[in-house]
C-alpha cells in the first residue's frame, strides 16, 4: 500500500513540473512570436517610399537598392525561417522535449537579435538620409545668403578692409564654387557627401565671417590709432629730453622702432586676412603703448613731487634730530626717579646714530638732484625711502616719548592700587573680629602674615629711587594674589564656623533621648574651642547620623531656612 502511494506521489510530482515547464516554454514562444511581428510591422517600407521622392541617383538610388534589397531579405527569408523554428518549437514542447525547445528557441532569440540590428540599421540610415535632405536644404538656404550678405558688405564698404578687400573676395568665390559643388552633389543624390560638404563650407562661412568684422577695426588700429600713439609718445619723449629729463633708461626710441617693425607685420598679415596674428601683435602694442605713458607720466609727477619734497624732507629731518635730542635729555631725568633697562634706555641714542645716517643718505640725494645727471624717477624713489624711514623713526619717538609719560602716570596708578589693598585687609581683619570666632586656625594666621608682607614688599619697592616699575608691579601682582586668597578664604571660614556652631547646638538636642551622644559631641566642642573647625564639623555629624539616620537632613533644612532669614 505504501509502495502505491509512493508511486502515486511521483507521478503528481512529475505531471506538475511537464505542465509547469510547458507553460513556460509556450510563454517563450509566445514572447519570440510577437517580438518577430514586431521586427515585421517596423516602418521600414514607410522610410523607403520617402527616399523615393528624392533624387533617385547616385549615391541614394544605390543606398536604396541596398536597403531595399536587405529588408526583402528580411521579409522573404529570414522572417520564414523564424516561423518554422517556432513551429518545430511547439512540436517539442507538445512532446515534453522541453531541453531541445530551450535549445531551439535559444536559436531564434539570436536571430531575431540579429534581424533586429539589421533593421535598426536600415532605419537609421534612412533617417541620416532623409534628414540630412531636409537639413541640407534648410541650412544651405541660409549659409548661401550668408555668403551673399558678406559680399554685398564688402562691396559696399571695401574701404575698410584695405588690402585685404581682393583677398577676401577671393575666399568668398572659393566658397561659390564650393556651393556649386554642395549644388551638384545635391542634385546627383548623393545628399550626405553633400551634408558633410555643407558643414565645412558652414565652418569656413563662420571663419570668413570673424575676420570681415575683426579685418575693420583692426585696420583702423594698425594704420591710424597705434601709428599716431606712437608719433605722440616719441614727440613727448623727445620735449621732455629737452626739457632735462634724463630717460635714456627708458629705451623708448629702441622699443618704439619694434613696436613700428610690428605694426608693418599687421598690415601684411591683414592683407593676407590673418586676424589671429595681428590681434595677438596689436594686443601687445596697446599694452606697451599704455606702458610707455605710465613711465612718461611717472618722471613728471617724479619731478615734481621731488622738487615740492625735497626742502620739507631737509626740515623733517633737522625737526626730528632736535626732537631726539630732547628725548636724549629726558631720559637722562627719568632715569634718576626710574630704573630703565638697557634696551628702553638706548632707544632716544640709538635714534641718534640712525638719524646721522639719514642726514648723510640726504645730503648725497640733495646733491644729485642738484647735479640733474639721475633720473628724476630713481631720485624720486629714493627720496621717497627716506620719508618712509622718518616716519617709521617719529612713531618710534613718539612710541618712547609716550613711555616715559607712562611711567608716572603708572607710579600713581601702583600707589592707588597698593592703597586700596591696605584697606581691603583692614576690611577683612575687621570681619574677622566682629565674627567673634573662639580661635584662628594656623593657616588662616599663616594667610594673613602673608598677604602683610607682600603688601610690606610692595611698599618698599614703590619707595625705592630710581623706581623699578616692572618690579613694582610684579609685587602688586603678588600682593593681588596673596589677598584675594585671603578673602576667599576668610568667607569659607566664617562660613564654616557657623555651620560647626550650628551643627553642635543642633546636636545637643540629642543628649537627653541619647546620653550616648554626649562623647562625641564634647569632643566636637573642644575642637571647635582649638580652632579645628572642620573636625567639629566631622565628629557632629557623625555624631548625628548614628542616632537619628535622617538627623543630618532636617539640620540641613533647619540651616537653610535660618539662612533665608
Amino acid at each position: 500500500m505504501e509502495f502505491v502511494i509512493g508511486a502515486i506521489v511521483v507521478v503528481l510530482i512529475l505531471f506538475i513540473y511537464s505542465m509547469v515547464s510547458r507553460k513556460k516554454h509556450e510563454a517563450e514562444i509566445d514572447r519570440l512570436d510577437m517580438k518577430k511581428t514586431e521586427l515585421l510591422h517596423r516602418p521600414v517600407n514607410e522610410e523607403l517610399t520617402k527616399v523615393k521622392r528624392l533624387n533617385m541617383t547616385g549615391q541614394t538610388e544605390a543606398l536604396f537598392d541596398r536597403w531595399r534589397s536587405e529588408w526583402d531579405e528580411i521579409v522573404t527569408v529570414d522572417i520564414p525561417a523564424i516561423d518554422e523554428e517556432l513551429f518545430a518549437s511547439e512540436e517539442h514542447v507538445d512532446k515534453f522535449r522541453f531541453g531541445t525547445a530551450k535549445k531551439t528557441n535559444a536559436e531564434i532569440a539570436a536571430r531575431l537579435d540579429h534581424i533586429e540590428q539589421k533593421v535598426d540599421g536600415i532605419l537609421m540610415e534612412l533617417d541620416q538620409l532623409v534628414g540630412s535632405e531636409e537639413k541640407n536644404r534648410a541650412e544651405g538656404e541660409e549659409v548661401h545668403a550668408r555668403q551673399r550678405e558678406a559680399r554685398k558688405r564688402l562691396l559696399a564698404h571695401r574701404h575698410t578692409f584695405g588690402k585685404a578687400a581682393p583677398v577676401l573676395e577671393v575666399q568668398l568665390d572659393v566658397l561659390t564654387g564650393r556651393f556649386d559643388t554642395f549644388a551638384d552633389l545635391t542634385e546627383e543624390g548623393n545628399y550626405l557627401e553633400a551634408r558633410e560638404l555643407l558643414m565645412q563650407i558652414q565652418s569656413e562661412m563662420d571663419m570668413l565671417q570673424q575676420k570681415m568684422d575683426r579685418i575693420p577695426a583692426l585696420m583702423a588700429e594698425v594704420n591710424h590709432t597705434l601709428p599716431a600713439q606712437l608719433a605722440e609718445i616719441e614727440n613727448g619723449y623727445k620735449e621732455m629730453k629737452q626739457d632735462g629729463y634724463l630717460l635714456d633708461h627708458l629705451q623708448i626710441e629702441k622699443e618704439i622702432a619694434q613696436l613700428k617693425e610690428g605694426l608693418a607685420r599687421c598690415r601684411e598679415f591683414l592683407m593676407k586676412t590673418e586676424v589671429e596674428e595681428t590681434d595677438l601683435i596689436v594686443s601687445e602694442a596697446k599694452d606697451s603703448i599704455e606702458f610707455f605713458y605710465d613711465l612718461l607720466e611717472k618722471e613728471v609727477m617724479a619731478k615734481h613731487n621731488l622738487f615740492k619734497d625735497d626742502e620739507q624732507t631737509g626740515s623733517t629731518i633737522e625737526n626730528i634730530s632736535e626732537y631726539n635730542s630732547k628725548l636724549i635729555e629726558e631720559t637722562d631725568i627719568v632715569k634718576q626717579s626710574y630704573q630703565l633697562n638697557g634696551e628702553e634706555a638706548g632707544v632716544p641714542r640709538r635714534l641718534k646714530e640712525e638719524i646721522y645716517h639719514l642726514e648723510k643718505q640726504y645730503e648725497i640725494l640733495h646733491g644729485r638732484i642738484a647735479e640733474e645727471k639721475t633720473a628724476y624717477s630713481f631720485l624720486y624713489d629714493e627720496l621717497k625711502d627716506i620719508q618712509a624711514r622718518i616716519d617709521e623713526m617719529k612713531k618710534e619717538q613718539d612710541g618712547f616719548a609716550a613711555f616715559l609719560q607712562t611711567l608716572r602716570k603708572d607710579e600713581v596708578e601702583a600707589g592707588e592700587e597698593l592703597q586700596s589693598l591696605r584697606l581691603r585687609i583692614q576690611n577683612i581683619s575687621r570681619t574677622v573680629k566682629q565674627s567673634n570666632f573662639p580661635a584662628l586656625p594656623d593657616y588662616y594666621r599663616d594667610l594673613t602674615e602673608e598677604a602683610s608682607q607682600r603688601l610690606n614688599e610692595t611698599t618698599m619697592y614703590l619707595n625705592e629711587k630710581p623706581l623699578n616699575m616692572k618690579a613694582v608691579r610684579e609685587k602688586l601682582d603678588a600682593a593681588n594674589g596673596a589677598i584675594d586668597l585671603l578673602a576667599n578664604k576668610t568667607d569659607e571660614l566664617i562660613e564654616q564656623v557657623a555651620l560647626s556652631e550650628r551643627m553642635i547646638q543642633f546636636g545637643n538636642r540629642y543628649r537627653r533621648t541619647h546620653p550616648n551622644i554626649g562623647p562625641k559631641l564634647n569632643e566636637a566642642e573642644l575642637a571647635f574651642r582649638h580652632a579645628d573647625y572642620g573636625k567639629a564639623l566631622e565628629l557632629c555629624a557623625a555624631a548625628i547620623d548614628k542616632v537619628d539616620s535622617k538627623g543630618l537632613k532636617k539640620f540641613d533644612a533647619q540651616y537653610n531656612e535660618e539662612l533665608k532669614k
